[in-house]
């Protein structure tokens, strides 16, 4: 369930040009998190409007992390936009200007955090084994994963890079997200 989830919230923001680095981000708090919210419907026919258009097409792999990278879906979404379509970054920057952030960077700074906030408390309540397979993974042969199909191993390792990542997001951000997870299920379950 919570690998269904997670998928649909990257595909969700892998196919709506989101992005951005949480060092980058201003304060995260609970008025953040409902801005963030708030300005997903927008953003979201923004990625659509791309979508239909083909523009997305060139530089969607960029925002899939693999082993060793960081599950930052927002930051390389917004990266991916800036390098490829300067216009549609700047269009984007004026949506997310109307929910109170500065740039692209900085709503995605804020989207990654409760993207990884919103995974980790997913898991927790509905999959707490998540972290053992973690940690089971890890000592995994690294034949044994070799000799998997390399779509499965890819598949696998993003799925660890993103269960990883969902281990280290602080009890902090699990605070400042708990209570908008109904609008956030709302939001992710649509997709």
């Amino acid at each position: 369930m919570i690998r269904k989830i997670v998928l649909q919230a990257l595909v969700m923001l892998a196919g709506t040009c989101f992005v951005i680095s949480q060092s980058q981000a201003s304060s995260f708090d609970s008025k953040a998190v409902e801005s963030y919210i708030n300005s997903l419907p927008e953003v979201e026919a923004f990625g659509e409007k791309m979508e239909s258009q083909g523009k997305d097409e060139a530089w969607l792999n960029e925002v899939s992390p693999m082993e060793g990278e960081n599950f930052d879906p927002h930051t390389r979404g917004i990266s991916a936009l800036k390098q490829h379509d300067p216009a549609e970054y700047a269009e984007l920057g004026k949506i997310v200007g109307r929910h109170g952030f500065s740039n692209g960077e900085s709503w995605a700074a804020i989207g990654d955090r409760v993207i990884l906030a919103y995974g980790a408390l997913k898991a927790e309540s509905e999959n707490p084994q998540l972290f053992e397979m973690v940690k089971q993974m890890e000592t995994m042969d690294p034949s044994m994963l070799a000799m998997m199909p390399a779509e499965v191993r890819a598949q696998m390792e993003q799925a660890m890079v993103m269960a990883r990542s969902f281990a280290k997001v602080p009890d902090a951000d699990k605070q400042v997200v708990r209570p908008h997870m109904g609008r956030l299920d709302a939001v992710f379950m649509d997709r």
